[in-house]
């Protein structure tokens, strides 16, 4: 039997903003907006993936403590099936910053990262994060 994957991201807020990416056209779920996020590597810790995986996607180093907020089951896009499951870590920042994609090893696989409030979230955008966003914005 396949095992289902993990993966692990980080949502950063700034005031009243968070910071998500679009996601390439090329990669799954192309054109959605999220949080930088991959795959957790074998034998690493959740916490660790996130963090790396924030600074491959955006050439930024988080400093911060970071805390698990929420588990998000991935599925197909039918949602029929769980396909894999994301832990959501979340840290606060006091100064908003600019990712540059072109400097990130990752960066390819997003087109766009931005800060966003809660009047002006993107579309499209999972309808569980959006949730987990608006109870950490509100």
């Amino acid at each position: 039997m396949k095992k289902n994957k993990r993966y692990a991201g980080i949502l950063v807020k700034c005031d009243d903003k968070v910071l998500l990416c679009k996601r390439s056209l090329k990669k799954i779920r192309g054109g959605e907006w999220s949080i930088p996020s991959g795959g957790i590597e074998e034998d690493e810790a959740p916490i660790d993936a996130a963090y790396r995986e924030f600074f491959e996607e955006t050439d930024i180093e988080i400093n911060e403590d970071i805390e698990l907020i929420s588990l998000i089951a991935k599925m197909t896009r039918n949602g029929e099936k769980m396909k894999g499951l994301l832990y959501v870590y979340f840290c606060e920042v006091y100064n908003e910053f600019d990712v540059n994609l072109e400097t990130a090893q990752d960066g390819h696989e997003h087109s766009q990262c931005g800060w966003f409030g809660i009047d002006n979230l993107p579309e499209p955008i999972g309808e569980q994060l959006r949730k987990i966003i608006m109870r950490k914005l509100s």
